[in-house]
C-alpha cells in the first residue's frame, strides 16, 4: 500500500509538471495555443520532378515562374545567380559585393517577390548602412546589369544599437515588415525577437510581440533565444506572417492587420516547452517554410539532431506539413525523395528543392493536388 501511494504520488508529480510547463508557454505568448491532432490529417504521397541545373547556391534559393535565383556568399563578385527553369541555362550575376558605390559586404537570400506595374522585385536590406534597395529583377535580366529602382534610408526608424533586421518583408503602399532580433545579450535589456512594421509616408510604426514582453534576463538561460529560432515567410498579399519553429513542433501566425498572433502546436508528438531546457528533447522539428495565398508549408524532421560536422549528410527529411491561414493542419506531403529546404514557385504552384549530397535539384507539382 506504501509503495502504491508512492507510486500515484510520483504520477501526480509528473503530470502537475508537464501542466504546469505547458501553462508557462502560454503564459509568455500573446494568443493561444492551439493544439493539433495529426490523426485527422490526411496523409499524401506525392513524386518530384527533376530538373536539369547546376545547384548553385548550396540550397539557398528562390523560385518565381521561369526564373531561379541562388544566393551564394561564395559567388566571387556577386551575390546572385540567375537561371532560366525552362532552357536551364545561366542568365547571369547580380548584385556587386565590395564596399563601393552600390555594393555590399554581406547580405540575405530573397525571401519575398513582387511585382509592380510589369517588373518583378525584391528589397534588399544592407544593414552596415542601413539602407532598403529595391533591386528591379526584370529590367536588371533585360540591361544585364543590376538595377536599383528606389534607394531608402531606415536609420531615421530609431532601432537600438543592439538591434538587426534579420527578414525584411514589403507590404506594397510603401509599407515595410521587418523581424528585428539583438545583436548580443545585455542583462536585462534583451528582448526576443518581435516584428515591426512601419509606413513610409506617415511614419507610423507597429510592433508585433509574439513573446509578451519577454526578455532573454526573465528566464535566465541563453538559450532561450535559440528555442524561439523559426524560419518564416509572409502570406504575398501581406497580410499575415508564418513562424515555423526548429526546437519546438510549433508554427505562429501574425496578423499584420489586427495584430492577433495564433500558435498551433502538434499535441502528440513531444512535451518539449519553449521556456524550460529541461523539456527539451534534442529533436529538430522545421527546417523550412513557404506560403502561397491558400496555404503554408513547412518541412518537418521530427527526430534527433543530425551531424553537422562538415562532410556529413543530411537525414532523408521528407514530410511537408500543410496548414491553412487559420493554423489548421490539413494534409502531411510524404515525398520521394529529400525535402529540406523549400522554394515556392507561386506562378506555376510548384515547390522546389535540391539534395544537398548529390546536388540534384527537382520539384512538387501543386496543381490538382487537394483534389
Amino acid at each position: 500500500m506504501k509503495m502504491l501511494k508512492i507510486i500515484t504520488f510520483l504520477v501526480f508529480i509528473f503530470v502537475l509538471s508537464a501542466c504546469d510547463n505547458g501553462n508557462k508557454d502560454a503564459d509568455y505568448l500573446n494568443g493561444e495555443i492551439n493544439y493539433i491532432n495529426k490523426d485527422s490529417v490526411k496523409v499524401k504521397d506525392v513524386t518530384s520532378k527533376s530538373i536539369h541545373i547546376e545547384n548553385r547556391g548550396y540550397g539557398m534559393f528562390s523560385v518565381y515562374d521561369s526564373l531561379m535565383v541562388f544566393w551564394n556568399i561564395k559567388f566571387p563578385h556577386h551575390f546572385f545567380c540567375i537561371y532560366n527553369v525552362d532552357t536551364e541555362n545561366e542568365i547571369g550575376f547580380f548584385c556587386n559585393k565590395g564596399r563601393g558605390h552600390h555594393e555590399f559586404t554581406s547580405i540575405a537570400p530573397v525571401f519575398q517577390f513582387f511585382k509592380i506595374g510589369h517588373d518583378l522585385k525584391t528589397t534588399i536590406c544592407d544593414g552596415n548602412s542601413q539602407k532598403i534597395y529595391f533591386w528591379n529583377i526584370s529590367q536588371s535580366i533585360s540591361q544585364k546589369t543590376t538595377i536599383y529602382d528606389t534607394i531608402i534610408s531606415y536609420n531615421k526608424f530609431a532601432l537600438s544599437k543592439n538591434s538587426v533586421i534579420e527578414n525584411l518583408f514589403y507590404q506594397l503602399e510603401d509599407t515595410f515588415l521587418a523581424r528585428i532580433n539583438s545583436l548580443y545579450f545585455i542583462e536585462g535589456d534583451t528582448p526576443l525577437p518581435y516584428y515591426k512594421k512601419w509606413n513610409l509616408s506617415d511614419g507610423a510604426m507597429n510592433d508585433y510581440h509574439v513573446y509578451k514582453n519577454m526578455k532573454m534576463s526573465d528566464n535566465s538561460e541563453s538559450s532561450l533565444q535559440d528555442r524561439v529560432y523559426s524560419i518564416d515567410a509572409i502570406k504575398p498579399d501581406g497580410a499575415k506572417v508564418v513562424q515555423a519553429l526548429s526546437l519546438v513542433p510549433q508554427i505562429n501566425i501574425i496578423d499584420t492587420k489586427t495584430g492577433k498572433i495564433t500558435s498551433c502546436r502538434i499535441s502528440d508528438v513531444s512535451q518539449v516547452s519553449l521556456f524550460n531546457s529541461r523539456r527539451d528533447d534534442g529533436r529538430v522539428y522545421y527546417n523550412s517554410v513557404q506560403a502561397d495565398d491558400s496555404y503554408i508549408y513547412a518541412t518537418y524532421w521530427g527526430d534527433k539532431q543530425w551531424d553537422t560536422s562538415l562532410g556529413s549528410k543530411c537525414p532523408f527529411i521528407n514530410i511537408i506539413h500543410v496548414f491553412n491561414w487559420e493554423g489548421k493542419m490539413l494534409y502531411e506531403l510524404k515525398t520521394d525523395r529529400m525535402f529540406f529546404r523549400i522554394a515556392l514557385d507561386p506562378v506555376r504552384n510548384r515547390l522546389y528543392t535540391s539534395n544537398l549530397d548529390t546536388d540534384e535539384m527537382y520539384y512538387i507539382d501543386l496543381n490538382g493536388l487537394w483534389n
